[in-house]
Formats: C-alpha cells, sequence, structure tokens
C-alpha cells in the first residue's frame, strides 16, 4: 500500500516563475524521495523602483511515502 503526501514550498527566482519552480523542486530532491507532481498554487512578483526584480511560486507538492512493509526492512 502506498500513501501520498503533500506539502506547500515557496520559491523565488531574478529570472522567471519556471525557474522558481524548478528551484524548488531541486531543493525538495535533496530530501524527499517519489515526488509525483507540483501544482502552483500563487504566482508573485516582487517590484522595486518599478522593476520586476523577483518571481516567486508557492507550489503544492506531492510524494509518495513507502508503505510501513518497505520502511521496516
Amino acid at each position: 500500500m502506498w500513501v501520498s503526501k503533500t506539502s506547500e514550498l515557496i520559491g523565488s527566482s531574478p529570472l522567471s516563475f519556471e525557474d522558481a519552480a524548478r528551484a524548488v523542486l531541486e531543493r525538495a530532491n535533496r530530501t524527499l524521495r517519489g515526488i509525483t507532481g507540483l501544482e502552483v498554487l500563487e504566482k508573485t512578483i516582487k517590484v522595486e523602483n518599478d522593476e520586476l526584480c523577483e518571481y516567486r511560486v508557492r507550489l503544492r507538492l506531492t510524494f509518495d511515502m513507502a508503505s510501513e512493509s518497505r520502511q521496516h526492512r
């Protein structure tokens, strides 16, 4: 039996929303296994001195958790 879990994460980038989402996924991959999807919940842009300076995304990340039988090996 498999169980999935979700976490909300926020990432940012000076380049683009896609780059911000990629940064979240790269960081999540360091500690989580079995990532199966990302859902974009919100996009915002930080503005300073009338210039776009930072793209931010809030994501819901879904990942599978190992079954209990696999955890006890």
